[in-house]
């Protein structure tokens, strides 16, 4: 599914942070299934990332996709300091806006750390997870050249405004580093314009501090994934992820020996975008178990 068709698809919840009001995108896709699943993406990018799913999984689920703020079609302040924890807080509100109850749930990459703060909250009813490649230990990750400088305090702004002259190119060139299978270049069309969506790319800088939040809280967020055993938890793990290596995806299932592991030996960083099928396979296996 296209970008545009996408957004078409969606629409807008709207919500009130520290005294300003944003609008948050969200595509709910309600077959009248029994259940829903739920899904967290990850950075840069957005909830389109997960749109090769769809056609086989809304056969089975209600499914559920959100852009966090500042991400896809979802506003995009500048002078705004980008919080996890604010993402969470934005998550929540949706599920209880859509009075959802007992749903399973998938993410990826930053939508991980996402998902550990719900868990550790222990706010919401979800009955199965599933963990896509993404940075749940910093000690394992190997962030590329350009989110290493994009970090710091100084480099970051400078950096991201140097590259804004050359915006598209660079970061498809970048983005594209971080898969096995690489997009076509429509596809890879598709994704910087959910980055660049509302002028994104100029607050990309500001979105890439949730590593700081993970640095100072992943030891209770790993923690939370540890302790809950009552939730069954799928890895789907992509081999030849260059950044979320296959280091994490072991690290999670020596924390819970109960997990299953999925390893997809040619797949790297986007596994649901470079084999939707044997994610999907993988999903309907864990999530049609009893």
């Amino acid at each position: 599914m296209q970008l545009n068709q996408w957004r078409a698809q969606g629409q807008f919840f709207e919500i009130t942070l520290n005294n300003s009001v944003y609008q948050i995108f969200y595509n709910h896709i309600d077959n009248q299934h029994d259940k829903t699943i739920v899904f967290m993406h990850g950075f840069p990018s957005s909830s389109h990332d997960y749109c090769l799913l769809v056609p086989e999984l809304s056969k089975h689920y209600n499914l559920l996709f959100i852009d966090f703020l500042g991400f896809g079609f979802s506003d995009k302040p500048v002078e705004h300091d980008y919080s996890l924890f604010e993402q969470a807080d934005i998550v929540e509100s949706l599920i209880a806006s859509l009075e959802l109850k007992d749903f399973y749930w998938v993410s990826h990459d930053m939508g991980n750390s996402v998902t550990l703060e719900l868990l550790k909250r222990n706010s919401l009813s979800i009955s199965k997870l599933a963990l896509l490649n993404g940075s749940v230990l910093l000690k394992y990750y190997q962030p590329i050249l350009s989110q290493r400088v994009l970090l710091h305090p100084i480099g970051g702004p400078i950096l991201n405004k140097l590259l804004s002259m050359f915006a598209a190119p660079i970061f498809k060139q970048q983005f594209g580093s971080v898969f096995a299978l690489k997009p076509t270049a429509d596809e890879m069309e598709d994704f910087w314009q959910a980055v660049n969506d509302k002028n994104g790319f100029r607050i990309y800088y500001r979105l890439i501090r949730y590593l700081r939040e993970r640095m100072v809280h992943e030891n209770d967020w790993f923690a939370a994934l540890k302790a809950s055993s009552d939730i069954p938890l799928t890895v789907i793990w992509g081999q030849l992820d260059p950044v979320s290596v296959p280091k994490i995806a072991e690290a999670i299932c020596e924390a819970r020996p109960d997990a299953s592991y999925k390893p997809l030996n040619e797949i790297g960083h986007y596994p649901q975008w470079e084999s939707p099928d044997l994610v999907v396979e993988a999903l309907l296996d864990h999530f049609n178990r009893d």
